[in-house]
């Protein structure tokens, strides 16, 4: 038994390594056929391929004038219009007596409806608001019916 661990097998169960394989020759150079086997890439091949001229890559071309804007050139904006302090100030004068326009009320309108558009008017008025107190108004008529079947059961027991 000592024998069989002595002696190599004739062949091993591992693959070899060519790299490991290679001899190299007697001036320390490999051998031309590991030359061979190099990897050389066709840079000109691969920037057609993969490259192509006409392929925009998704990239949008834009076909609009630029903004228009002058710029002197110093590089500083001329002023379109000059502001005048008094024409401003006889403005902000004029707006401070007046409200908002968001709070604004057309009173005009009001006086120009008929009577039958404002009864209209004051029923939809009317219904929104009871359409927010519509939660209570359940809860009253849940207690309302459970009082009457209070009320029946008493008269049926009575």
């Amino acid at each position: 038994m000592a024998q069989n661990l002595q002696k190599k097998p004739s062949k091993g169960i591992l693959k070899t390594s060519r790299s490991v394989d290679v001899q190299s020759s007697s001036d320390g150079a490999p051998s031309t056929s590991k030359r061979a086997k190099e990897q050389r890439f066709d840079e000109m091949n691969i920037m057609e391929t993969f490259h192509p001229v006409n392929k925009d890559y998704g990239h949008m071309k834009v076909d609009e004038p630029k903004t228009p804007y002058s710029e002197t050139v110093d590089g500083d904006m001329e002023p379109a219009d000059e502001l005048d302090a008094n024409i401003l100030a006889a403005k902000l004068a004029a707006s401070m007596n007046k409200p908002p326009k968001c709070v604004e009320t057309d009173s005009d309108d009001d006086m120009d409806e008929s009577d039958e558009a404002r009864e209209r008017r004051l029923e939809f008025e009317k219904k929104r608001k009871m359409h927010y107190n519509e939660f209570q108004a359940l809860q009253l008529a849940r207690k309302l019916l459970a009082q009457e079947e209070e009320e029946d059961e008493e008269k049926q027991t009575t």
